[in-house]
Formats: C-alpha cells, structure tokens, sequence
C-alpha cells in the first residue's frame, strides 16, 4: 500500500474538514476541491508546514463554500453499462474501464485505467462479474487497514476490536450489530479512504452509545472533528 498522505486540518469559523497536502516543484500552492468532496494541497517542496497551513486556512472560506455546492449538488453516477471508456470509482479515483481480450481473465489497476481481462469479449454480464468481484476482494484488505488505521481512540476507551463483515447492502453504508460486529457495504471501497474512516468510526461510536443522539453525537465530534463534512461528502461522491 502507498505512505499515509499528509493530512492537515482546514477550518472556518466551527467548521472543520481536513486536507492532503502534496510536494512538487512548483512555486506556488495550489487548492483543489475534487468532486467528490476531497481537498487536494500541492505545496512547493520548500515550504513550511505551518505556513501552508496558515495559507490553506485563509482561503477557508472558499473552500467550504465548494463543499457546501457539492453537497447540495451532487452528481448522480449514470448506470454503468460496462463498455470500454466509461469511468469506474476505486478508493475515491476515477478510472477508465478498459476491456481486452487476455487467456487469463483478470481486473487490475493500469495507470489511470481499470483493465479487465476477459477471454470472450461483448459479454458484459462477464465483465460485470469479474469487477465485482474485484471490489469484493479488494475491500477486505482496505476495511481491515482502515479499521486498524481508525481503532486507537476506541482501544485506549476499552473496546475490543470487533469483527469486520463485508456485504452488499442495498440502503446502508455499514452497521453496527446487537452482537458487536462491524457490517461495511462492499460497494464503500470505491470511496476516499478519508471517507471510509468516517463510515468505520460512525459505527465504532455506536458500541458505546446506539442511536444518535447527543452523546453519540459528543463522541464523534471528538474522535473526528470533521465527521459531518465527511458524511456530506460522501453523500455527494457515491450517489
């Protein structure tokens, strides 16, 4: 797996979100909001941390002025008809489907595409099979690093990590079972990492409090500032 990105938090006036910072070679910064709600920092290679910070959080405003219009607009995702070109999410990144006649079938990431390897092509019930079933496969390993990435401020309260069940859901993002297991959506590994940490924590949070009211509500705010940005985001990245 790649280093964990550097995150910053960004804030204006009680709102908090938080930020990835990149260094190139360049000489100045530059702010992306990506459509999916992620906040992208490419910074010099010479700059100082805390001054990208105070930076970023000057334009504070702006920046959640962007993530306010992508919650209140989000794009839907049309209905995928599995063809060569159209786009396909993974870990919150837009990838070109790509479908090619191989001897061994296979779905893998190629650079910017998602290479499907099939033997028969114009069989899209096949093509369809083999990614979901690479979706399938590839959130077991990225739920399970998640959730060790999430779990410290739960331990040092007490909580056993509990198990991790992974399904197709047809309403829900994920749940928290009466017998003290984690039930995650297969279909959430095509989100940001940031926004399948918020998912994981919504639910560790209802080990100790199951429903949402305020002292599930407290909690969250203190495990993750950003909790309610990160659910609009989500909202507005996997419609």
């Amino acid at each position: 797996m790649p280093p964990e990105d550097l995150l910053i938090e960004i804030t204006f006036g009680d709102r908090r979100t938080t930020g990835k910072v990149v260094r190139a070679e360049r000489r100045y910064l530059r702010i992306e909001v990506d459509p999916n709600g992620s906040i992208n920092v490419t910074a010099p290679m010479s700059a100082d941390l805390s001054e990208i910070v105070r930076r970023v959080n000057r334009r504070g405003g702006w920046i959640f002025q962007q993530l306010d219009s992508i919650a209140d607009h989000p794009v839907r995702t049309p209905e995928r008809r599995y063809v060569s070109g159209e786009t396909h999410l993974f870990l919150g990144r837009q990838y070109r489907l790509a479908i090619e006649a191989i001897d061994d079938p296979c779905v893998r990431i190629d650079g910017a595409r998602l290479l499907v390897g099939v033997r028969k092509l114009n069989d899209q019930a096949h093509y369809r099979r083999l990614l979901t079933a690479f979706y399938a496969l590839q959130s077991r390993d990225v739920f399970r690093e998640r959730l060790e990435h999430v779990f410290p401020p739960f331990a040092r309260k007490g909580l056993t990590k509990p198990p991790l069940i992974i399904r197709k859901l047809s309403k829900r993002w994920g749940s928290y079972t009466p017998k003290g297991r984690i039930v995650l959506n297969v279909d959430l590994v095509r989100a940001s990492p940031l926004l399948i940490d918020y998912v994981i924590c919504h639910e560790l949070v209802h080990a100790f409090h199951p429903d949402h009211g305020k002292e599930w509500r407290s909690m969250f705010d203190a495990v993750m500032p950003d909790w309610q940005q990160r659910k609009s985001s989500l909202e507005a990245a996997l419609r």
